[in-house]
């Protein structure tokens, strides 16, 4: 059926507490069938997708945003440009690695590579708006142009985006698996009560988190900061 599901506290709910924390939709509403999954990057992006998901008769679709401020001022409704379904876009090029990003973590991931920019890591960011279907023509160009790949969700590790993908990539043979992938997410562990920055950080999903990741994942920092939390998932392309 029809039906468009608006969660709204998706992610860290801040002051909200442990009990509202929108982790495990994602990882859930990739296994329904036929469901299309969204994440919007700011609230221009949120109204155009769920424009797009009330004018869809064939189907569900899922839009998620956090219990935050919207990180700019949004235009009318009618200004807003329409988004096609299953599109990412392309935010920032560079050599070095890419960041395929979802929802909130497209800003991290820009801000993250804007500062190692200065050290000079140059750094793709993909704004993955939809989880599913996702862009292949788009992942495939990634793929073709970089060895080291990392998702961010502000979701569940655990059978999130970065999961997902991992094994779309295995299972198409027009794809090649990067020669070392990581993924960025909420551990599997409940988050307790703080404000959002505060959390965002504790979990490592802030700007400093991810240009931690990025460092380490491209050789450089102390590796061993990664066992127990988030191993590297390692295979020959």
């Amino acid at each position: 059926l029809p039906v468009v599901f608006c969660m709204d506290r998706a992610g860290l709910a801040g002051a909200d507490g442990p009990t509202h924390h929108g982790t495990l939709d994602i990882g859930y509403m990739l296994t329904v069938p036929g469901m299309r999954v969204s994440a919007p990057r700011d609230g221009a992006e949120m109204l155009a997708l769920l424009r797009l998901g009330l004018s869809l008769d064939d189907g569900p679709f899922s839009i998620r945003w956090p219990r935050a401020a919207v990180p700019e001022e949004v235009p009318p409704v009618s200004e807003i440009p329409d988004v096609a379904l299953g599109s990412w876009e392309i935010v920032r090029e560079g050599s070095d690695l890419a960041i395929l990003a979802v929802g909130t973590m497209v800003d991290s991931a820009l801000n993250a590579a804007s500062s190692l920019a200065e050290e000079g890591i140059s750094v793709t960011v993909v704004n993955c708006r939809f989880l599913k279907p996702y862009d292949r023509e788009i992942l495939a160009g990634v793929l073709d142009h970089h060895q080291t790949v990392l998702t961010i969700e502000e979701g569940a590790r655990s059978n999130g985006f970065g999961a997902f993908l991992s094994r779309e990539i295995l299972d198409d043979p027009g794809l090649h698996f990067p020669s070392s992938f990581g993924t960025m997410g909420i551990p599997d562990r409940f988050v307790e009560h703080g404000s959002r920055e505060v959390l965002l950080a504790e979990v490592g999903l802030d700007v400093d988190g991810i240009a931690g990741r990025v460092r380490r994942l491209c050789g450089l920092g102390d590796r061993q900061s990664l066992i127990g939390t988030d191993q590297d998932v390692r295979e020959s392309a």
